[in-house]
């Protein structure tokens, strides 16, 4: 576990991601006008409530075109890969990750580094039919049996469905969950990957280099701090409202837990 988080150095980071929020993008300076007055801290908003909000949510300078990018809330896939570490999944091993969509990525990290990585669509997605899913779930499966191992990330009713799909491959299940239920990683649709469970404590430990979070009334208000579009400030994750945030008396390091 790394040693040199500061608070102090969390809070200035979080500040800056605020002032710049304020300053460039959309969606935040409409809450001054809405507030009449200049606010220190955006107004949290719940995560739900993002969907919808992409070409309001990134700088004046870069907006979103739906016409020439795909959706930004797909993310890089280096939180999936910060947070597979903390959970201490094996390094080396191909990443299949259940999602409702194809996704032409190749690896987690850059396309030169990380784990090979292939999306697995469970059998209630939205497709043609089941051979179609099949074709399609086709490469990723190749991936694990070329290996003969994978680790399998999806929430759990997805990987009981999909885990038959890779009988003679040894797989490490990683449950994906809302920040407030017990799991190995916890995730959020806008905000993305935020955590993991350290084997070593048992406590479900905040990504801090990536997000920063603080209580905001009786929720969490999660700021992601490396992100320039979308910019997520003080956003409240799904299920969050009974979380707080506290330091991991072991590591030293933010962790997430219920009141």
């Amino acid at each position: 576990m790394p040693a040199e988080f500061s608070p102090k150095r969390w809070e200035r980071a979080y500040r800056r991601v605020v002032a710049t929020a304020f300053l460039r993008v959309p969606f935040y300076r409409d809450q001054w006008v809405a507030a009449g007055r200049a606010l220190d801290e955006p107004e949290p908003t719940p995560s739900a409530a993002l969907a919808g909000q992409l070409h309001r949510l990134c700088p004046f300078a870069r907006p979103f075109d739906a016409s020439q990018e795909p959706s930004l809330w797909i993310g890089d896939g280096r939180d999936l890969l910060d947070a597979l570490t903390l959970v201490g999944a094996p390094r080396r091993t191909p990443v299949l990750e259940v999602r409702r969509a194809v996704l032409d990525r190749r690896a987690l990290g850059t396309p030169w580094a990380g784990p090979r990585y292939g999306v697995l669509l469970a059998p209630d997605a939205k497709v043609v039919d089941e051979r179609c899913r099949r074709a399609l779930n086709a490469v990723a499966l190749g991936l694990a049996t070329d290996a003969g191992r994978a680790i399998v990330v999806g929430e759990r009713p997805a990987l009981d469905a999909i885990l038959p799909e890779l009988d003679g491959v040894r797989v490490s299940a990683v449950e994906r969950v809302t920040a407030a239920q017990a799991g190995d990683v916890a995730y959020d649709p806008h905000l993305g990957y935020l955590g993991g469970r350290v084997p070593a404590c048992g406590r479900t430990h905040l990504l801090w280099r990536r997000f920063h979070a603080r209580p905001a009334g009786r929720a969490l208000a999660v700021t992601a701090l490396r992100r320039a579009r979308p910019v997520l400030v003080d956003v409240v994750p799904d299920g969050s409202g009974t979380l707080t945030t506290a330091l991991c008396p072991e590591h030293g390091t933010p962790t997430v837990s219920t009141h």
